[in-house]
């Protein structure tokens, strides 16, 4: 059976049962509350006129007999009636035996005076104290009447209800069709390996809406890792033929030589070149780890400050064979972080070593640790000559090395990978100018540290 012929047809059974459900309601109450005020009418009918028997006697009863025969209208059934069944005064033609006769509230059938057919009615039977019997009651036959016209009318308006409920179903399916239609079309372009497409947003803001704009924010992302992955390849494999060409160079030369002295220092070189790879590789390999969050599960609470501090220590021997004084800025009480240590120790150790590397001539490095604002930052800053900022983005890129940085060692992986790590703690990697030199911040979100941590 097709979706849209589903969904009408739902939509027209829901239509059909509420609709049920609020009519059989109605005729429930207004069947309920004509049968209650009729025989609340016949009951107050009949205790009147054993009132007005009880206070005055047969004579007030005939007349209070006569009054209402003259003034109620002409439902009104009422009749005196001897042990014998003689009617003595009353409009019924034909009533009940005496024999079958019981004092209470019934149902009956009798025929008014002046009527060809007698009709279903409610009374009420009075023995009296002088053995007559006393009924009064009403007809039933207009409130049968109306009860049907109801019931009528109900089924009418049930049945309008079922075919605007189907209508409501068609219109319904074939927009949520034609919605889920352009989905599916955009879903067959990817397929076939057109990431260019994006579902079509009506502007409403409706589900489909917000469905289609979630699909277009994942079809941007994976369009930009797929771009990020060509850019990675094609930068991997460029960067890489250097070394690699040197290291076939350099161990094909210490095969050939026989002089020893030679053949040790073109070794060594083999090592120094494997060694740059395996570097490479393994950044590589740690970035795209962090950009996976495989490294969420080793999270715990670790004071940052601490952490730079150590890490300015182990450095601090470096930056002085630069010339260049690192100098921590330690928080004045513990910073609590909850997060790798051991992968945002390597962020911290590539931001200084950076640091070291193109801004020891400015002098001064600087680390600081600063808790506010509901976040962490983590600063390196040098009096170095910076990065433009139109080249930041570039700098953070894999494998972007800046033009003055090419002629130094590194694979322009170490911004790249801070960033992987500051993204996998949900936090980013800023740069911004020292006026001279650069700031490069990680900047984490601050979680609630558990108590004992905080202490």
């Amino acid at each position: 059976m097709p979706t849209t012929l589903r969904i009408a047809l739902l939509a027209g059974l829901l239509a059909l049962l509420s609709n049920f459900a609020v009519i059989g309601f109605i005729y429930a109450r207004t069947h309920d509350e004509a049968v209650a005020s009729l025989h609340r009418q016949v009951t107050e009918q009949a205790r009147v006129l054993t009132d007005v028997y009880r206070s005055g006697g047969p004579g007030a009863l005939n007349d209070a007999i006569d009054d209402t025969l003259q003034y109620a209208d002409p439902q009104t059934a009422i009749a005196l009636i001897d042990r014998d069944g003689r009617q003595l005064k009353g409009n019924i033609a034909a009533a009940p035996p005496v024999q079958s006769m019981q004092q209470g509230y019934r149902n009956a059938v009798i025929r008014l005076a002046g009527q060809p057919s007698p009709h279903t009615a409610q009374i009420v039977l009075t023995r009296l104290p002088d053995q007559h019997w006393l009924m009064s009651g009403r007809l039933v036959g207009q409130g049968v009447a109306f009860r049907a016209t109801v019931e009528r009318s109900l089924l009418l308006a049930l049945a309008v209800a079922c075919l605007f409920g189907l209508i409501c179903g068609v219109i319904l399916a074939h927009y949520v069709a034609r919605r889920v239609g352009n989905i599916a079309a955009v879903a067959n372009r990817i397929s076939a390996r057109d990431l260019t497409q994006r579902v079509p947003v009506s502007g409403s803001g409706d589900s489909f809406d917000r469905l289609g704009m979630q699909i277009n924010a994942m079809l941007d992302r994976i369009s930009g890792l797929m771009e990020e992955l060509r850019l990675l390849t094609d930068t991997l494999a460029h960067d890489l033929r250097s070394p690699v060409s040197r290291l076939r160079a350099a161990a094909h030369a210490a095969a050939t030589t026989s002089n020893p002295n030679e053949q040790e220092e073109l070794l060594n070189s083999v090592v120094r070149n494997a060694d740059a790879l395996i570097r490479i590789l393994t950044t590589v390999l740690e970035i795209s780890r962090s950009e996976a969050l495989t490294g969420r599960k080793q999270f715990a609470w670790f004071d940052a400050g601490e952490l730079a501090a150590e890490l300015a220590e182990m450095y601090d021997p470096l930056a002085e064979e630069r010339n260049a004084s690192l100098q921590l800025d330690e928080p004045s009480r513990p910073v609590p972080l909850f997060g790798h240590r051991q992968l945002l120790a390597q962020a911290i150790s590539n931001l200084l070593e950076n640091a070291i590397r193109y801004g020891s001539s400015g002098g001064e490095i600087q680390v600081r640790v600063r808790n506010g604002e509901g976040r962490i930052a983590i600063e390196v800053a040098d009096r170095g000559p910076g990065i433009p900022a139109e080249r930041r983005d570039e700098a953070r890129r894999r494998f972007g090395r800046l033009d003055s940085s090419r002629s130094d060692e590194g694979a322009g992986l170490g911004l790249a990978l801070a960033d992987s790590i500051a993204r996998m703690h949900e936090g980013e990697l800023v740069l911004s100018d020292n006026a001279p030199g650069l700031v490069t911040t990680i900047l984490l979100p601050l979680h609630g540290a558990p108590a004992a941590s905080a202490a």
